[in-house]
């Protein structure tokens, strides 16, 4: 028990100690030029360096078929600029071998920054247009007892809620158009006509949230409430607005927000109105901004997989498994531990590769010993020490 709390410990403390490493993925190009001059040489050498890197990185992220059909423009707009997210470079001593000098280049790709080059230019998406967001927010008025789902039938009483929505949608659109996403506005395009009857539900659940997504072609939702209704003191009302962030492929919330507002006295439907359009575009942003950074860590793009080892594990190895994953496999978004006991070690990564293509991946990471695969499913990888 002693050592698995040293090992807990340790691991939390090492969490943030490697978090700025998460981002930098570490690669090893050697390279040969014909130039005379050692200077000229080096700066060759070093050239070939960040283009082959970049080359190989992008490919790891966006996949074969789409570097080749953009090459030029990542030529022009990314490995162009490779000196924004190549932040390390390190060359060797130059040897002459012949006619040829040749030379090691150690560099660090900064995975947060190439990979925001990429999407600025839409390369880091499945497709070239924005993401898609599909907000599903229920309304709910407690003061005057009535609600409103733009995905429902709307009834006459439903007017003031109608407009509300409306206003909100406006502020999501804008919200989320400043972070490279398209927010669908359901009312203004009378989406809910389109609903079937049978997904009428007031609340979402997996099966209505995949139709919702495959219908409008949205992998993202938002599934929220705005709750309104008379405030705990005073004259004034109370407005809730909780919203989450969920990609539809895999169930995942990946941004969520809960805020809660006090109008003044008065009218309720003016000054409800008057503080909404206040708050509005700040809880917005708020979301937008966490969906764009899940976005940037892949997290929206990719699935989870739990990798498993088993068999006792050092403090050092478990560590030195995490760093190499972080700093070698760029197909690895992120990776967190989940269960830790005397036997076996369980982690979740972030990941658009399949099971297969990562197997290979884990058997080649450098441990000082190696892993080998045990079994292997769609969700799972275990793993065990080779003796």
């Amino acid at each position: 028990m002693r050592l698995l709390g040293m090992i807990l410990f340790a691991f939390v403390m090492g969490t943030q100690s490697f978090a700025q490493q998460a981002e930098l993925l570490e690669r090893v190009y050697s390279g040969s030029s014909k130039k005379t001059n050692p200077q000229e040489a080096r700066k060759d050498i070093q050239d070939q360096a960040f283009e082959k890197v970049s080359e190989e990185v992008i490919k790891e992220l966006i996949g074969e078929d789409r570097y080749s059909k953009n090459k030029n423009l990542i030529n022009n707009k990314i490995i162009r600029n490779s000196a924004r997210y190549i932040p390390f470079v390190k060359p060797g001593p130059l040897t002459a071998q012949g006619e040829e000098s040749k030379m090691s280049v150690s560099l660090k790709v900064s995975m947060k920054d190439i990979k925001l080059l990429l999407q600025n230019n839409s390369l880091l998406s499945d497709n070239d247009t924005l993401p898609v967001v599909l907000p599903m927010i229920a309304w709910v008025d407690r003061v005057q007892g009535r609600s409103h789902r733009w995905w429902q039938s709307v009834d006459k009483d439903q007017g003031y809620l109608v407009s509300e929505s409306k206003i909100f949608e406006t502020a999501l659109r804008g919200a989320f158009e400043r972070n490279n996403f398209f927010l669908v506005k359901p009312q203004e395009a009378s989406l809910g006509t389109q609903v079937p009857v049978a997904f009428h539900n007031e609340k979402l659940n997996p099966e209505s949230s995949q139709f919702f997504a495959s219908l409008f072609n949205a992998p993202v939702l938002i599934d929220g409430q705005v709750l309104l209704q008379k405030a705990d003191k005073g004259n004034g009302y109370r407005i809730e607005i909780k919203m989450t962030a969920i990609k539809v492929s895999n169930g995942r919330a990946i941004a969520d927000v809960s805020r809660r507002f006090e109008t003044s006295g008065g009218t309720f439907e003016t000054v409800v109105d008057k503080k909404l359009r206040e708050v509005a575009d700040a809880a917005a942003s708020d979301l937008a901004i966490q969906v764009f950074e899940a976005w940037q860590r892949g997290s929206v793009s990719s699935n989870i997989l739990k990798i498993t080892i088993q068999g006792r594990s050092s403090l050092k190895e478990l560590e030195s498994f995490k760093e190499s994953v972080r700093a070698q496999m760029s197909q690895v978004k992120n990776i967190r531990e989940r269960l830790i006991t005397s036997e076996i070690v369980s982690f979740e990564v972030d990941t658009n590769s399949t099971p297969e293509e990562l197997v290979s991946k884990f058997e080649g990471l450098n441990l000082g010993k190696k892993l080998v695969r045990v079994t292997m499913n769609s969700d799972e990888i275990v793993l065990k020490w080779n003796q």
